[in-house]
C-alpha cells in the first residue's frame, strides 16, 4: 500500500519538477531576449533600456528557484555522502529519512518567512527602483518554489520510509555502487 502511494506521489513530484524546469527554461529564454533586445536598442538605436539589468536579475532568480525541484527529483543536487556511506544499509535508510524530514522542517520555516516578506511587499506596494515593477509577484516565486521543494522532499521521505520498512537500499547507495564499479 505504502509503495503504491509513494510511486504515485513520486510521479506527481516528477510532473511538478518538469513543469517548473520548463518555466525555468522559459526564463532563460526571456533573459536572452531581454539582453539581446537591449543590446540592439543600445547599439542600433542608441537608446538602451535602463531596466535591462533589473529585469534580467529577476529572471535569473526565477531560473535559480524554479530549477531547484527538478534538481532534487532528478538527483542532480549536492550531496555529502562519505560519512553516510560508512553506515550499515538500514541506518543509511533511516539517516536519509531523518535528513529529509529535517529539510522539510527547515524549508517550512524559510517558506513562511519568505512569504511574510513577500506579503509585506504586496501590502506596501513596493516597486523596483529603475523599472518601477511591482516586486511582490517576483518575490512570491521564492516561497512558492520553496514550498514545492519541501513537498518533493516530503515525497522522497515517504519513499525512504517505504524502502526502510521493506529493507531495500536507498537510491544513493545503488548509485554509489555503480560509481565504484566504473
Amino acid at each position: 500500500m505504502l509503495t503504491r502511494i509513494s510511486e504515485r506521489a513520486d510521479a506527481l513530484s516528477r510532473l511538478i519538477a518538469s513543469l517548473l524546469t520548463g518555466l525555468a527554461a522559459l526564463a532563460v529564454g526571456a533573459i536572452v531576449l531581454v539582453l539581446a533586445f537591449s543590446s540592439l536598442q543600445r547599439y542600433a538605436l542608441a537608446q538602451p533600456i535602463p531596466a535591462t539589468e533589473e529585469i534580467a536579475a529577476y529572471l535569473f532568480v526565477c531560473v535559480a528557484f524554479l530549477s531547484m525541484v527538478g534538481g532534487l527529483v532528478e538527483g542532480r543536487h549536492i550531496r555529502l555522502l562519505p560519512l553516510w556511506r560508512k553506515l550499515p544499509m538500514q541506518a543509511q535508510n533511516w539517516a536519509m529519512l531523518a535528513g529529509h524530514l529535517f529539510s522539510v522542517a527547515v524549508l517550512t520555516v524559510i517558506t513562511r518567512e519568505t512569504f511574510a516578506f513577500a506579503w509585506s511587499s504586496y501590502e506596501f506596494g513596493a516597486r523596483s527602483y529603475v523599472a518601477n515593477l511591482l516586486e511582490w509577484p517576483w518575490m512570491m516565486i521564492l516561497p512558492a518554489t520553496l514550498a514545492l521543494l519541501a513537498l518533493a522532499i516530503a515525497i522522497r521521505a515517504l519513499a525512504d520510509l517505504d524502502r526502510a520498512l521493506r529493507g531495500l537500499p536507498a537510491p544513493e547507495a545503488l548509485a554509489a555502487d555503480s560509481e565504484e564499479a566504473i
